[in-house]
């Protein structure tokens, strides 16, 4: 079987990517028939369908999706070899891509960030933001130079390809406004009829709500709402009575922390675990490295939780 060539795994992230064999020509700034062939001689050469095509664009089949990957893994690389390369023969650092789910960015982030910044103000660095799921894949593809995750522990083999290190304890619990007539709640059933506000796309949330109720004995509430817009999602805690996921640690380090006061419940959400999440055997940059030992050193200076 013939070897993969990197222009072939190049125009198969391409065509996943924008949907199609014309954008991503353009996007990789080559002809439509250059991608035409690329892709064609992948598929002869590995001798599987990787593509569907049909009037509305391309999608991958099953071995498609196999091969796209393991292709975005090589291709990501490359680009961090690039940049490296760059680096060493221009001086400049290249750019640093980090993910995050909701609740880290709480935490050492900002100061570690203020301090990568001083050490490196020439290095363009991107934070996204993005649920337990899409972090967890993006690692996986090597889209990302490392992250950080609020996750519930144990750890579980959706991080077995990663390396992970622990760096604190976040208590949850459930939150609503300070002047909300259901502050006085302590139990699940005086909140069976309310509002349930969250944004976890993965359904996990909304699981872990149900099971605490019929633990309980009781039927689960029907108004679970799930809201990934981070500015309807605050519009909305202003203007309603909800109940709402958000650790202690998230409680007192929002500006709006005098808003909320949490339910004192007898059972609540897990405890959380943020974790340092770098693929295993990936290369880092130089920038990579030193914004690590940034979070190392804002973690030592975070204060202990009270």
């Amino acid at each position: 079987m013939s070897s993969l060539k990197q222009h072939q795994l190049r125009a198969l992230v391409a065509v996943a990517d924008h949907g199609s064999v014309n954008a991503a020509a353009r996007a990789l700034c080559v002809t439509q028939p250059a991608i035409t062939k690329a892709l064609r001689e992948l598929e002869v050469e590995q001798g599987v369908p990787l593509l569907l095509r049909s009037s509305w664009g391309v999608t991958l089949t099953d071995a498609g999706q196999t091969l796209l990957g393991h292709a975005r893994l090589v291709t990501r690389e490359l680009e961090r070899a690039q940049g490296e390369m760059e680096r060493l023969r221009t001086g400049r650092e290249r750019r640093l891509r980090i993910g995050l789910t909701p609740l880290a960015g709480l935490e050492v982030l900002p100061q570690a960030f203020t301090a990568f910044r001083l050490a490196m103000p020439q290095v363009q660095v991107d934070f996204l933001e993005l649920s337990a799921l899409q972090l967890l894949d993006s690692m996986r593809c090597g889209q990302l130079d490392f992250a950080l995750g609020a996750f519930v522990t144990p750890v579980d083999d959706s991080f077995s390809y990663m390396s992970v290190e622990s760096l604190c304890e976040l208590k949850s619990g459930f939150a609503v406004r300070a002047d909300s007539t259901l502050r006085y709640a302590r139990s699940l059933h005086e909140l069976q009829q309310v509002e349930w506000l969250h944004a976890d796309v993965s359904g996990q949330y909304e699981s872990f709500v149900c099971d605490l109720f019929v633990r309980q004995s009781l039927v689960p509430p029907e108004r679970i709402t799930c809201c990934t817009s981070n500015v309807l999602f605050c519009s909305l805690l202003m203007t309603m009575d909800a109940v709402v996921p958000m650790s202690n640690l998230a409680l007192r380090a929002t500006l709006t922390a005098q808003r909320f006061i949490e339910l004192e419940l007898e059972l609540n959400p897990p405890d959380l675990s943020l974790l340092l999440l770098i693929r295993e055997g990936a290369i880092l940059s130089r920038a990579a490295e030193r914004f690590i030992a940034c979070i190392h050193e804002a973690q030592v200076k975070q204060p202990q939780p009270f």
